[in-house]
């Protein structure tokens, strides 16, 4: 264990929505439960549930109207609220980053670890993608980006989440991690079900966001007819509702309870991934059930879905080349319990394991 007698802050930044980042951050209050935590902005009951109850210390942003709908629409004060918390007292202090949190100002004696779950994705390689908003006009944009690039040098060190953040981190930063530390993820410890005896449907998980390839689903499913049950609810569900309706082979379930997810991924014949994630926790929840991953050929899927072994990718966002990947993953035999023994090292005893490690020699 390290030592107590370091004073330490956890610096995070939305704490509105339960999320593979929220995850990570429990695990951080876990590993530190006499840390101050700090947040950009988000609920006390978020913390009474998942934080054990600690009291966090939101910054300004949490005061202006109606935070948890208009947060994005504060995006040109995110780099000032999180330089405006008082860090000066500690010895360590770690940030969990997908935004702003890694551009914190800490004292000169001080270690600041980073882990980074990607760059602004919205202000680099996703841009267009986010840009239908109209939040980020030219202004705004350059404003981020040099914050963005220029923060980045704050750290002492730099965690990444996968291979895929940490080549973002060169590209966008020039700056790549110290080391990667893929995040964890509550595997799947049930029996596994022959896929003799499984039910005639595909699986996602919550691709709502610009990012996660949800409409290309719906397309596919429109296209070649199979089956698809899509878990979770955030924004963009009601979108891709709309775009189903008519389809009865699309069935949206909406937020179920941890029991109904594993039931639904452990009796699929395949998880369907058609995004672009920063490392993916829904595949490797779907493998933990022994069920086979069909995924883009794209960013962290490339660290968790090995061809032959637990899943196949298809290369290019089309029709034809998601077909393709899809009769190669039913005409194959597969071994399910080498499907999720391929995945029990995303465990979360590793990922605490892993860190207490990095953080004991970094300081």
């Amino acid at each position: 264990m390290m030592s107590k007698d370091l004073k330490v802050a956890l610096v995070f930044e939305n704490l509105f929505s339960w999320g593979g980042a929220a995850v990570v951050n429990q695990h951080f209050v876990e590993l530190f439960p006499e840390a101050d935590i700090y947040a950009l902005f988000g609920r006390q009951d978020f913390s009474d549930r998942y934080f054990d109850g600690k009291k966090v210390k939101f910054s300004f942003l949490n005061k202006l109207p109606f935070p948890n709908k208009l947060h994005t629409y504060y995006l040109a004060l995110w780099p000032v609220a999180i330089e405006s918390f008082d860090l000066s007292d500690y010895d360590l202090v770690i940030s969990s980053s997908h935004s702003v949190a890694k551009g914190c100002i800490t004292s000169q004696n001080c270690i600041h670890i980073s882990y980074v779950h990607t760059p602004m994705r919205f202000l680099w390689d996703l841009k267009d993608i986010y840009s239908k908003y109209g939040l980020l006009k030219s202004p705004i944009l350059n404003y981020m980006r040099m914050w963005d690039v220029s923060s980045a040098s704050r750290p002492d060190k730099i965690i990444t989440i996968s291979n895929f953040v940490n080549e973002r981190c060169k590209r966008y930063w020039g700056r790549e991690a110290d080391t990667i530390i893929n995040p964890p993820v509550k595997l799947f410890e049930g029996d596994l079900v022959s896929y003799s005896k499984r039910e005639n449907y595909l699986v996602a998980g919550a691709p709502f966001a610009e990012n996660k390839g949800g409409e290309f689903l719906v397309d596919c499913a429109k296209g070649l007819g199979f089956r698809l049950k899509i878990i979770g609810k955030s924004r963009g569900y009601r979108k891709l509702k709309r775009l189903s309706k008519g389809c009865n082979n699309i069935e949206f379930l909406g937020r179920v309870s941890e029991e109904e997810k594993w039931d639904v991924m452990s009796k699929a014949r395949g998880f369907v991934a058609a995004g672009i994630e920063d490392f993916g926790i829904f595949p490797v929840e779907a493998m933990s059930c022994g069920t086979l991953v069909l995924a883009f050929k794209r960013g962290g899927y490339l660290d968790t879905v090995k061809e032959g072994l637990n899943g196949v990718f298809f290369s290019e966002s089309t029709l034809d080349d998601f077909q393709k990947g899809l009769k190669e993953l039913e005409s194959k035999q597969w071994d399910i319990e080498k499907v999720r023994e391929s995945v029990r090292k995303y465990s979360s005893e590793r990922f605490k394991r892993e860190v207490e490690e990095y953080i004991r020699n970094s300081i």
